[in-house]
């Protein structure tokens, strides 16, 4: 944020390509467009982004008083742009992040059509492809294996062929159980819920244990049953 506001900086060039609206990504949604996703978990993605922003912007502005001169919604914008483009990468055997200009403009698609490294001797980052690409075609990356509102929340956009997609769903104990705290017991946990990411491929084993979870808070057999399977479970590992 520093670099942007000065006059000459060696960044200017990079700096210009940047986008200088970020509409397109939720958190800077208006009222009337969030109207639209009124009844989708994903309004509670969106307000709990904002809140994890402003707890971390109002700490740095905690610490380090002069922080106060950038606002808070360019602050957002700045975070926001950062996430969305930076690369992860190792420089003498130290994991780390950068920019990488040009290379942060490549869209997404899967199967990834190329990969990308540090490379070590050649002192620079490194994109080199998978397959064969023609002449003149665009050349893609890869942003890993994501649902549409990690896509949608953090890089502004959705894919219209997701096999990725999922749905946060939040299970409860039903507190009128009469194994109620005997369950809560078992599980070792204070709260009575446990919240899952639920797809559509059964074989993922988030889906495993989803359908153990469901079948666990709605056992109303012998007790003792859980308990032994529990041990089992424990012995196994």
């Amino acid at each position: 944020m520093q670099e942007r506001r000065k006059q000459t900086t060696p960044f200017a060039e990079y700096l210009d390509i940047l986008p200088k609206s970020l509409r397109d990504f939720p958190i800077f949604f208006t009222p009337e467009e969030k109207e639209f996703l009124k009844g989708s978990p994903f309004l509670n993605q969106i307000n709990e982004k904002l809140e994890d922003i402003k707890i971390d912007y109002d700490l740095i502005c905690k610490e380090v008083p002069a922080f106060e001169q950038f606002p808070l919604k360019e602050y957002s914008e700045v975070r926001m742009m950062v996430a969305s483009r930076i690369f992860g990468i190792t420089v003498d055997n130290v994991k780390t992040d950068g920019f990488v200009p040009y290379a942060d403009m490549l869209n997404h698609r899967r199967p990834r059509q190329t990969t990308w490294y540090y490379d070590q001797e050649k002192e620079g980052f490194v994109i080199e492809a998978c397959d064969d690409i023609a002449r003149g075609e665009q050349v893609y990356d890869s942003y890993g294996k994501k649902c549409n509102s990690r896509f949608f929340l953090n890089y502004g956009f959705i894919n219209l062929n997701n096999d990725a997609n999922e749905v946060p769903m939040l299970i409860y104990l039903n507190k009128n159980d009469q194994a109620f705290d005997v369950k809560l017991k078992l599980i070792n946990e204070t709260k009575p819920w446990t919240k899952f990411r639920v797809v559509e491929n059964l074989d993922e084993r988030v889906m495993t244990e989803f359908i153990s979870w469901v079948r666990f808070t709605e056992f109303d057999g012998d007790m003792a049953q859980l308990y032994l399977a529990k041990n089992e479970a424990i012995n196994e590992h």
